[in-house]
């Protein structure tokens, strides 16, 4: 159980696709933006022999600064060749996917068998994001944020999000439909991540959630959902 005994939750991701990173491989970063949002990527950059990006605003995928490859569309329209990927990286990206099942199936096609897809997102399980998902459900998720972050934080990292991709349950289901045979789930959680969010004494209810998951040994409600896809190997 990863609480509370981490400094920024994206290393462990990282740590983790680079114990099983092949040499050589071609990594694809989904949701790549200008690579400004998570630095620590240039590690996976640096190991990879082909490190590409998908993303829809062109002018943002333009300025990164770490691609060799670079696909202007998202996942389910780019025009990327069947099985050319050995690892997909999806970060912070699950919880904003309207259309579930087009993207997990585009994700599979662009494996290549054995391949793996990497991802952090919200836990759908945790408070946070059954708040936040109730929020953008009656349309105001993004007026509370303004009012509880910096509003220049907000303008520039926040996008819709959905959470219908934010379950192990849900990514289990799908996975499973198009070309998925193994699953892994990790969880985490930092007491600071979620207490910024809530003023004055409600910092405490954070704080309380965590003494349950320990007392429960419930990891499966902390707040960060990590996992690892692999894609299916009839060879």
């Amino acid at each position: 159980m990863d609480l509370n005994n981490y400094y920024d939750r994206t290393d462990l991701l990282i740590d983790w696709v680079l114990e099983v990173l092949p040499n050589n491989a071609r990594v694809l970063d989904v949701g790549a933006n200008d690579g400004s949002f998570c630095q620590q990527i240039r590690r996976v950059a640096e190991k990879s022999a082909i490190y590409a990006g998908v993303d829809p605003d062109s002018e943002k995928l333009r300025k990164h600064p770490l691609l060799s490859e670079r696909f202007y569309a998202t996942l389910e329209t780019a025009n990327i060749d069947d099985c050319s990927f050995d690892c997909l990286l999806v970060i912070y990206v699950f919880e904003h996917v309207a259309e579930e099942r087009d993207f997990i199936r585009a994700a599979g096609r662009i494996l290549r068998p054995g391949g793996s897809l990497f991802f952090i997102t919200p836990n759908r399980l945790h408070y946070f994001a059954a708040i936040a998902s109730l929020f953008a459900a009656i349309g105001i998720q993004k007026r509370i944020l303004g009012i509880i972050r910096p509003k220049t934080l907000v303008e520039k990292y926040h996008y819709p999000a959905l959470y219908r991709l934010n379950t192990p349950r849900k990514i289990r289901e799908i996975g499973s439909a198009f070309g998925f045979d193994k699953f892994e789930f990790r969880f985490s959680e930092n007491l600071e991540e979620f207490s910024c969010y809530f003023p004055g004494p409600l910092k405490a209810f954070p704080w309380l959630w965590q003494q349950m998951v320990k007392a429960t040994r419930q990891e499966c409600l902390l707040g960060n959902l990590m996992g690892r896809m692999i894609k299916r190997d009839d060879g």
